[in-house]
């Protein structure tokens, strides 16, 4: 897998400027695409070793030079350019495990079991006008509005 975030750590320890020696090695065989893209995704520039893909082709990277919380992420395959396209609602429930540190096997060497109540992941739908939740209900209002009494005409 080419791109900015993919490869492996350079072998320098991370206070020594292992980060940024491993991101010149990488930006150097990267498209700028990626390099953009990256940028506008996560307002900084990281590479990693890809993990692997989920089924809507998100890219999940790790690098333990990195501090821990900060050391997981996603790329996703939809670029926020101008609109939000992508947000955490579209990482899928096994990868959401291995990105929050839940578990250290990620789906691709530990497949989750299949069960029979799992549904399909499908992202919150919020922002979709047409395919938001709207609640409705079927009880009767428990105060009435008050409608002013209306003056005779003579």
């Amino acid at each position: 897998a080419g791109g900015l975030v993919t490869g492996g750590s350079s072998g320098i320890n991370a206070e020594y400027g292992g980060p940024l020696v491993g991101f010149l090695k990488k930006m150097a065989s990267a498209p700028l695409y990626y390099t953009v893209n990256k940028y506008v995704n996560c307002n900084e520039l990281r590479y990693g070793t890809l993990v692997g893909t989920d089924s809507k082709g998100n890219e999940y990277y790790e690098n333990n030079d990195y501090m821990f919380p900060r050391n997981r992420w996603v790329q996703f395959k939809e670029p926020n350019w101008f609109i939000l396209k992508s947000d955490a609602s579209d990482i899928p429930p096994e990868w959401h495990a291995w990105m929050h540190h839940m578990s250290d096997d990620t789906p691709v060497t530990k497949p989750p079991a299949d069960r029979k109540f799992h549904m399909e992941h499908r992202p919150n739908m919020t922002p979709v006008f047409k395919e938001r939740y709207t609640p409705s209900t079927t009880t009767k209002p428990k105060i009435q509005s008050w409608s002013p009494p209306q003056p005779k005409s003579a």
